[in-house]
């Protein structure tokens, strides 16, 4: 067991490594010039020259990708081109935030995709319903739905505040646009897991015993649940942390994602860089630890590390 995950971790390093390179690269696929940006009012083919050397951008691409993963090794990720403070304050107290609304999200789509998937598997008669239901939320785009919801809930009931933020009051509409957009997932895993339980020898068997309906969904229905249940959240909450850009820019939510998209307009690569190493380190992570659950929760999956 503990080789295996090892080599899962070993695997999370190698991914992690390739997420480096390929973001590198793609940074100087992105038209612009950030000599440009830090000076927009410069006009002197010797002033922006100037700034791409302090900057070492007039280097080979060989070179400076050198530079940059020999500072990453050593816990560097650099120091931002506009703001001039260093990648990791600035990324530090966002990832905080993305880290609330991840958690909060990922809560709310457990809650509304597990009480979907229940009421489907036990009621026939909502589970077309559900079906429903859970079709129209994967069809909506993430950013209409937030949108619907900041129009419905801001503007139209003004229960919800619409000026942005990192307040209790500004995290539910964004907390639950993530979790209707997710809940499908849940609603599919949790009705799945449940019938196969259902139809499965040893429920018959505690139905013979003269078991309580209560006692059996709770013992040995539910329980079959955690497993999978455990995988996605780990994903989820992976996904989540490297930057839910759409929500964060919807909701003026002032995380992660909406960091790389401002400095991704201005050109500010070393934090566009930090914010996809953090985002692929917490996938990696999470994942890591939901094998980890998983193996506790259901030994079985010991077999399959």
């Amino acid at each position: 067991m503990a080789r295996a995950l090892i080599r899962r971790l070993l695997f999370g390093v190698i991914a992690v490594a390739g997420v480096v390179v390929l973001a590198f690269l793609l940074e100087f696929v992105v038209p612009g010039d950030p000599a440009k940006a830090i000076a927009p009012r410069a006009q002197s083919p010797a002033v922006l020259a100037s700034i791409r050397a302090q900057l070492h951008l007039n280097q080979p691409l060989i070179v400076q990708f050198a530079d940059y993963f020999g500072s990453l090794l050593r816990g560097n990720l650099g120091t931002s081109y506009i703001q001039r403070q260093s990648v990791a304050s600035l990324i530090g107290p966002r990832l905080l935030t993305t880290a609330v609304l991840a958690l909060a999200g990922v809560v709310a789509e457990v809650v509304i995709g597990g009480t979907l998937g229940i009421l489907a598997t036990l009621y026939g008669r909502v589970r077309a319903l559900v079906s429903a239901v859970n079709l129209t939320l994967l069809a909506i785009p993430i950013f209409v739905l937030g949108l619907l919801l900041l129009l419905v809930f801001g503007f139209q009931l003004a229960v919800a505040p619409v000026t942005g933020g990192a307040g209790p009051a500004q995290l539910v509409l964004p907390a639950l646009t993530l979790g209707l957009i997710g809940a499908p997932w849940y609603a599919q895993i949790v009705a799945d897991q449940m019938q196969d339980s259902l139809a499965s020898s040893y429920v018959r068997t505690a139905v013979s015993k003269g078991l309580s309906d209560s006692y059996i969904l709770r013992r040995h229905v539910l329980r079959n649940v955690l497993s999978p249940a455990i995988t996605m959240i780990g994903l989820d909450l992976g996904s989540y942390l490297s930057g839910v850009v759409t929500v964060e820019v919807v909701f003026v939510w002032p995380g992660i994602g909406l960091l790389a998209v401002d400095s991704l307009h201005n050109l500010d690569r070393p934090i566009v860089m930090g914010t996809v190493i953090v985002g692929a380190i917490a996938v990696v992570f999470f994942n890591l630890v939901a094998d980890v659950l998983r193996m506790f929760v259901d030994p079985r999956t010991r077999e399959e590390l």
